[in-house]
């Protein structure tokens, strides 16, 4: 019996059906469709934009390492930290599946 292949929505080599993601680019597949690779920002337990909420969702680790990772770019790189920043400020939409928070002015 022949094993069931399908092809990769972002390189187009051949993986096998039940592939979560792709062995030649590294893409995450699912069965017949491409999971979002975007970026999104994070509104819970952001501090400043949720930029390093919604990094370290998307790398599943601490956010405290991502801070401390834009800390030390920004103190020792010469400010790279804060460009990197604000450049994902601008470019990284909320994700769409979160409630913008109410204020007590719209209740």
């Amino acid at each position: 019996m022949a094993d069931m292949t399908k092809h990769c929505p972002y390189c187009a080599e051949e993986i096998r059906a039940e592939a979560l993601k792709c062995r030649y680019c590294g893409s995450l597949v699912e069965t017949g469709t491409a999971l979002s690779r975007t970026w999104y920002r994070r509104r819970e337990g952001k501090m400043v934009a949720g930029v390093c909420a919604g990094l370290a969702d998307q790398f599943s680790i601490s956010v405290t390492i991502i801070r401390l990772a834009f800390l030390l770019s920004a103190l020792l790189g010469g400010g790279v930290g804060i460009i990197i920043y604000l450049a994902l400020w601008v470019v990284m939409p909320y994700r769409y599946d979160e409630q913008p928070p109410t204020s007590l002015a719209t209740r």
